[in-house]
């Protein structure tokens, strides 16, 4: 079972998708895109870009920045460096293929990380979303 975008980007962390036939190397060549944009703003590097196509936490700051930047140029992040929840419904709803248990899934999820308490340093609340995104993927059997 792969998983949605909505969960991959808010993801990119994830790494399944709710939806059978998604294209996943879509998903990624645009993640890799952003990241590529991303890179120079925040000072991240080569291996920090690897550690997030390959769904590990950042061993670096500019790790954690590199995903904070990638997450507000999909909009799931919002100005403040939190979670976007009408951004992360509406990619949920993209993302699942009209499939009502996959959306309330994606939903559930989303509705999950958007309520823990994040710091407010962005790069730091950013990481702290992917870990929840992760978690509740492996909670939900998706990873």
């Amino acid at each position: 079972m792969h998983c949605s975008t909505f969960i991959m980007v808010a993801v990119t962390l994830l790494g399944a998708t709710l939806v059978r036939g998604f294209d996943e190397k879509e998903a990624l060549a645009q993640i890799m895109k952003s990241a590529e944009a991303c890179m120079a703003e925040v000072d991240a590097g080569d291996a920090d870009v690897q550690e997030l196509v390959k769904r590990q936490p950042a061993s670096t700051y500019a790790g954690k920045c590199l995903r904070a930047c990638v997450m507000k140029n999909f909009g799931l992040i919002g100005a403040d460096g939190k979670l976007d929840t009408d951004a992360a419904h509406e990619k949920a709803k993209q993302y699942t293929g009209n499939d009502p248990a996959k959306l309330k899934l994606a939903l559930e999820i989303g509705d999950t990380c958007a309520a823990i308490s994040v710091p407010d340093d962005h790069c730091e609340a950013a990481e702290s979303y992917g870990a929840c995104f992760k978690g509740e993927a492996t909670k939900h059997g998706l990873m």
